[in-house]
């Protein structure tokens, strides 16, 4: 099977254990998600949605400060009000943007700070621009 939203394979159907996982409400029932199989969660007043690397989405009662709490500071962060990424998932920064498959996400003032930590620079002097004579 294909993610829509990244255009990778996803190779397994068969359940996986053991990995990190939330169960949410969702209808009649608890779903649970492996926080390797989430993207990001958006937050819209008192929902949160969560978008799966399948392209399924799941829109639970809870306020994106409640979701943020509850999740694995290793492998997601808050980068906007209304965002939380799946980090391991950023594939490209620019300015004050991140994109994660197709989808690109701003990046509030408050939080870039804690993003710049996360993601992975390499440390290279810096060169002036105005070379000494």
């Amino acid at each position: 099977m294909e993610n829509k939203k990244t255009n990778t394979l996803i190779h397994s159907s068969e359940p996986r254990y053991g990995e990190g996982h939330i169960f949410l409400w969702w209808e009649n029932y608890c779903r649970r998600l492996l926080y390797a199989d989430i993207l990001y969660v958006e937050g819209s007043g008192s929902y949160s949605e969560f978008h799966a690397i399948d392209g399924s989405r799941v829109t639970i009662s809870y306020r994106l400060g409640v979701m943020e709490r509850s999740l694995p500071d290793d492998t997601f962060i808050r980068v906007h009000q209304s965002f939380i990424l799946n980090w391991h998932y950023i594939d490209t920064f620019v300015g004050n943007s991140v994109k994660i498959g197709d989808r690109w996400f701003p990046i509030g003032r408050a939080y870039r700070p804690r993003l710049l930590q996360v993601l992975h620079f390499p440390e290279l002097p810096r060169q002036n621009s105005k070379q000494e004579l």
